[in-house]
């Protein structure tokens, strides 16, 4: 083997190291991936609070709870139909309000934080073209 041939030999074996040791460092480096249902994840919850919001915990069952009236006949799509009563004009405490208090209430205690990891995303969609940003409204589910 002539030196330059030995020379190549080293030099790729060498750039092969710093290659995997370069890609090792790099991928370690990485932050985790986000959670971000819908883009980098699947949407679990399409249609916001009644895709999750079913069962025992329906808006139905929580608005009995809390001895709100009967809006069986108005609202056909949550939360958009609940935004003609609860919004600033109309004197009552805003939906924005509203949800984000009992999402977040118990901080990281929240059970929407430990269970669903808080994402906003669960609640709200993001346009990945334009960045606008929409809350999800689904058909009521009572």
């Amino acid at each position: 083997m002539t030196a330059r041939s030995a020379w190549r030999v080293a030099s790729i074996s060498l750039l092969g190291a710093a290659v995997l040791l370069l890609g090792a460092t790099a991928h370690a480096a990485d932050p985790p991936k986000a959670y971000l249902p819908g883009i980098t994840s699947t949407d679990q919850s399409p249609d916001g609070c009644v895709s999750c919001h079913t069962g025992d915990k329906t808006v139905k069952k929580m608005l009995e709870a809390l001895k709100h009236r009967d809006m069986k006949d108005m609202v056909k799509s949550v939360p958009e139909d609940c935004k003609s009563c609860h919004n600033e004009d109309e004197g009552l405490e805003p939906m924005t309000l509203i949800a984000h208090s009992m999402h977040y209430a118990k901080g990281s205690k929240s059970e929407f934080v430990t269970r669903h990891q808080g994402s906003c995303l669960h609640c709200h969609a993001v346009s990945t073209g334009s960045g606008h940003v929409t809350v999800k409204s689904g058909p009521k589910n009572w």
